[in-house]
């Protein structure tokens, strides 16, 4: 199982920062749909290009006009981008054109997604990488979320899928057992008082 770090910060200094202290425990150096916002896609090409042995995942969350958005990711220096699976098939498989020109690959993120599982059945026919079984910020600090929706829904599509929405060190064991191909940290590293630490617990519990 891979390791992602989603660095939801605001700014390319901070998230250069953040990247140099946890890049050698990580696979995956996930951009948040905040930074890149915040500091454009510039953000992904000086990520890239400070560790350019590592996978940049340019977290767009694109709703529509899926080609046009991951062709600049990817020329932007993007390996993967996130496209919604509420978005239309056609803005999917657009996306999916694209990543193939470039070699790269496109993650279709199921957030508000009711049926997960069947979506990533449909969503991995159209050609996604993998898709991710993902809680938003605001569902997780909903009273009484947990993360066993996500992983029974991973279970139950038999696709390669990743987790986010709430993996940590209490977490990271069962995030495993369900299959997942991708455990996506990002408040538990983030968030730590010393994130290389946090990164590298997080890699040591990964049988």
């Amino acid at each position: 199982m891979k390791l992602q770090v989603a660095m939801d910060l605001l700014t390319v200094e901070d998230a250069l920062v953040l990247a140099g202290q946890v890049a050698e425990y990580v696979d995956i150096i996930e951009l948040g749909t905040p930074l890149i916002k915040a500091a454009g896609l510039s953000a992904v090409t000086a990520v890239k290009n400070a560790h350019p042995d590592k996978i940049v995942f340019a977290d767009l969350k694109t709703m529509d006009a899926g080609e046009l958005e991951a062709d600049i990711a990817f020329k932007a220096g993007a390996d993967l981008v996130s496209i919604l699976g509420v978005a239309d098939d056609s803005t999917i498989a657009g996306a999916v054109k694209a990543a193939k020109a470039h070699n790269k690959g496109v993650v279709v993120d199921l957030i508000g997604v009711a049926d997960k599982a069947t979506r990533a059945k449909e969503a991995r026919a159209l050609g996604a990488k993998f898709v991710e079984m993902h809680a938003g910020l605001d569902e997780q600090a909903k009273p009484g979320y947990d993360l066993s929706g996500l992983l029974r829904a991973g279970e139950e599509a038999r696709v390669p899928f990743s987790v986010a929405g709430g993996v940590s060190l209490s977490t990271i064991e069962a995030v495993q057992r369900a299959g997942a191909d991708v455990a996506v940290a990002g408040g538990s590293i983030y968030g730590a008082a010393d994130p290389a630490l946090a990164a590298k617990q997080l890699r040591a519990a990964i049988s």
